[in-house]
């Protein structure tokens, strides 16, 4: 049986979330994603603080939005990876 640690998914979608928010020409607030992908502000801060993974819609659109798949948001050293792609 494969063993998924649910703390780390949470604690690495959290670091690449911010990142790719905070990394847009001009920086994007929680508010503006938040409108982008149909959810509260309060979602994306519970998102970024690593409280809660969100709900499989919502992480896709997440990754469709910033041109990543689901698995590179959920893994350890994204911009390292690929750099910042970004919706300008």
């Amino acid at each position: 049986m494969v063993q998924i640690n649910e703390e780390k998914l949470r604690n690495n979608l959290a670091c690449n979330m911010r990142y790719l928010r905070l990394m847009q020409k001009p920086r994007m607030s929680q508010a503006t994603l938040a409108k982008k992908l149909g959810v509260t502000r309060k979602s994306i801060h519970r998102y970024e603080t690593a409280v809660c993974l969100p709900p499989i819609h919502i992480l896709m659109a997440m990754a469709e939005y910033f041109g990543y798949t689901v698995d590179e948001l959920l893994d350890t050293g994204l911009p390292a990876k690929k750099g910042l792609k970004n919706n300008e």
